[in-house]
């Protein structure tokens, strides 16, 4: 028997999902252990084994591959403790990374930033002005130099920075995407000084225009790279040691994995990567079932994730950032907000006003029912006192859930002083937190032009099925995947190896086909070269292309596919074509203005190398009635009633294909609740999910 493993750490809990080589599927889960993120790597896959009946390091032995979806990169970034890292830079543009955009004022930082922008602020400075250097050097845009490198004056930046006690460097060139011979240079000098410092180099990262966001991206790389190079390694090095064969896969912000060793290197491409993992795992699903049209919707501990599938794809991030720094970064978007289980619910001193969030309770101590030292009251415990979740048989009963407490907490701090009972003040919080998601939802659909009616959602994460009847109602349908808990890791294990590779070539519309067919040419072989290096056969490698292109004077670019044909100028007007068809999906019908001329900014192209995906067993149709899953009742407080009534409860684990069943009723896993509310009905499909559609009137 051989093992695909995936594992996703959360903000609460780690994810593990194990799947045999006859397709058969067990998943678990256990408490994140930060800072130390590998004990709860290894408790998660640990407990999973251990429900398959398998001894774990046999099974670790017999794995074939091992995915990771990891937070480490973002946390690193976010709580500010990454490596003291100093940036060479060419002389007289040491201010663009502090100077930044105007929009670092409020980028990534919601809605309340852009009502009070007095009230913002730049961000804190990762790189100080005292650790910034410049060096002589000048190369022009067409990438001809015209100021040779002047060694002394980078040997002295060196000197100084280490002096400064610096653990990594960024260097960052003014035009060194043009021509990179001079970064080079200086990260030979660097190497030959001091061997073991960590280096990143804009024109292997980011080799494209726009000199503020290639700057804060080389120096959030070097920022991260260390505490991430660390982590990576030893969690390769904790598993080989238990019999892995291979190194680990780790989850990217574009949707594809790495190996340890790759992404040690570019670690700036798992920010952000493991809520990606969860919409992957919607397309992979979504494309079984037949759906198009797909809004991912991510429950945690701690935030909301949200994506949208459409027309088969998933949406690209126009404006990837983090903590404020625009970042260049090929990225699947995910928007986010402080939305979850372990959301803290709070009465705000100003106006009297019942809120929730943004600020969690996190792993430790989390929400005050975990019984671990809690005292706010959370999303987690209204869902305890509203009688959705069984104290009792949280993680299957592993973890006892503490309702007096939760009661206590919900009293002290929300219903004495609103005047309100627990239960009114309990459900008021899910309310708002409900109220939160659907309109974030709301805006990354109909504001955007899409009709939600035409989409299926996907509710996943830990409380996405319990949330999941309020703020998707809009939707065709709701789907509630059998990995529901644990998708994120599911659908790293349904990814692929990708590298992307990306270079500015700005180019007037109508272009040389000869010209765009040799810079196409030139990256695919790299491509090919990395994938085949990475052990893929020639037939299991595909090569995508994309131009990013826009209107002349304009600053938003559009990514447009490129057939992987001989590129002529019957091919290049199809692609202008496709440019324009995909500006107006992204702003509008009547947007497009192709009178202003076109022009291509960046060629792309991905390296793909074809994993074999875990195969999802369909059943058979069994039966429509679910009596035999029938658990019993339990009192659950209802908006309707305004009080306590009896619910029906099901048992996940006995109920068959084609089981249908009538709302308001609770469907328990082991991992998971759902709720099915008293104007839908809820019915098992042949994977096991649970599709949920309202009732017929």
């Amino acid at each position: 028997m051989s093992y695909v493993v995936s594992v996703d750490v959360g903000g609460t809990f780690t994810d593990c999902v194990i799947v045999d080589d006859q397709g058969r599927i067990a998943f678990d889960k256990a408490p994140s252990t930060p800072p130390n993120f590998s004990i709860g790597i290894l408790d998660a896959t640990r407990v999973t084994a251990e429900s398959m009946g398998v001894d774990f390091e046999a099974l670790i032995q017999d794995t074939k591959l091992f995915f990771h979806g990891s937070t480490v990169a973002t946390n690193t970034i976010v709580t500010r403790s990454g490596a003291k890292v100093g940036l060479i830079t060419t002389q007289g543009f040491e201010d663009t990374i502090l100077i930044m955009r105007i929009k670092g004022r409020w980028i990534g930082q919601g809605e309340e930033y852009l009502k009070h922008m007095v009230k913002s602020d730049k961000p804190e400075h990762i790189v100080p002005r005292p650790l910034i250097k410049g060096v002589r050097e000048r190369v022009d845009y067409k990438g001809d130099i015209l100021i040779p490198l002047k060694i002394e004056t980078v040997k002295q930046a060196i000197k100084e920075l280490m002096a400064e006690r610096v653990q990594a460097i960024a260097v960052c060139l003014l035009w060194a995407f043009a021509n990179p011979s001079h970064e080079q240079e200086i990260n030979t000098l660097i190497k030959e000084m001091y061997p073991d410092i960590y280096v990143s180099l804009s024109s292997e990262l980011v080799p494209k225009l726009g000199e503020y966001e290639r700057t804060a991206s080389t120096v959030v790389n070097s920022y991260i790279g260390p505490a991430c190079s660390r982590y990576l390694f030893a969690l390769e090095d904790d598993l080989k040691r238990k019999g892995l064969r291979q190194s680990p896969l780790i989850m990217q912000s574009h949707g594809g994995v790495l190996p340890v060793k790759s992404t040690a290197e570019k670690p700036i491409g798992m920010i952000g990567s493991g809520p990606v993992g969860g919409l992957i795992g919607a397309k992979y699903l979504a494309e079984l079932l037949g759906y198009r049209n797909v809004i991912t919707t991510d429950v945690g501990g701690t935030t909301f994730d949200v994506g949208l599938i459409y027309d088969g794809e998933p949406e690209l991030a126009r404006e990837p950032s983090v903590s404020q720094y625009s970042l260049m970064m090929s990225s699947i978007e995910i928007t986010s907000i402080g939305a979850g289980g372990g959301s803290v619910a709070w009465v705000d001193p100003s106006t009297n006003l019942l809120k929730v969030g943004p600020h969690s309770a996190g792993a430790v101590p989390g929400p005050v029912c975990y019984d671990r030292g809690g005292t706010e009251p959370t999303v987690t415990d209204a869902d305890l006192i509203l009688g959705y979740l069984n104290p009792d048989y949280f993680l299957g009963g592993k973890m006892k859930l503490n309702k007096a407490k939760a009661i206590e907490a919900f009293k002290g701090k929300i219903a004495d002083p609103l005047g309100l009972s627990v239960e009114e003040a309990a459900l008021g919080a899910y309310e708002i937190v409900n109220a939160h998601m659907a309109d974030l939802v709301r805006s990354i659909t109909v504001h955007r032009g899409y009709d939600p009616r035409r989409c299926a959602l996907f509710a996943f994460g830990g409380a996405g099925p319990l949330h999941a009847p309020e703020y998707g109602k809009e939707a065709m349908v709701i789907v509630i995947p059998y990995t529901a808990s644990v998708h994120s890791a599911m659908g790293i294990a349904t990814s692929d190896v990708v590298h992307a590779y990306e270079i500015a070539e700005p180019m007037a519309v109508p272009v040389d086909g000869k010209a765009c067919n040799a810079v196409f040419e030139r990256l695919e072989k790299m491509a090919r070269q990395d994938v085949l290096r990475e052990g893929f056969k020639d037939e299991e490698i595909v090569v995508t292309r994309y131009l990013d292109m826009r209107y002349m004077r304009q600053v938003h670019e559009v990514r447009t596919p490129v057939p992987n044909t001989n590129i002529t100028a019957e091919v290049l007007d199809q692609v202008y074509g496709e440019f324009e068809e995909l500006y107006e999906k992204s702003y509008g019908k009547g947007s497009a203005y192709k009178e202003a001329g076109m022009q291509i900014v960046t060629f792309i192209v991905y390296g793909i190398g074809k994993i074999k995906k875990p195969a999802l067993s369909k059943y058979e149709l069994e039966d429509e009635d679910p009596s035999i899953a029938l658990k019993g009742e339990r009192l659950v407080f209802t908006k309707t009633e305004k009080a306590f009534v009896p619910v029906e409860i099901y048992d996940f684990g006995r109920l068959k294909i084609g089981n249908v069943i009538t709302g308001p009723a609770i469907i328990e896993t082991p991992v998971t609740t759902i709720i099915v509310s008293d104007y839908q009905k809820a019915t098992v499909d042949g994977y096991k999910n649970v599709l949920i559609h309202a009732k017929e009137r």
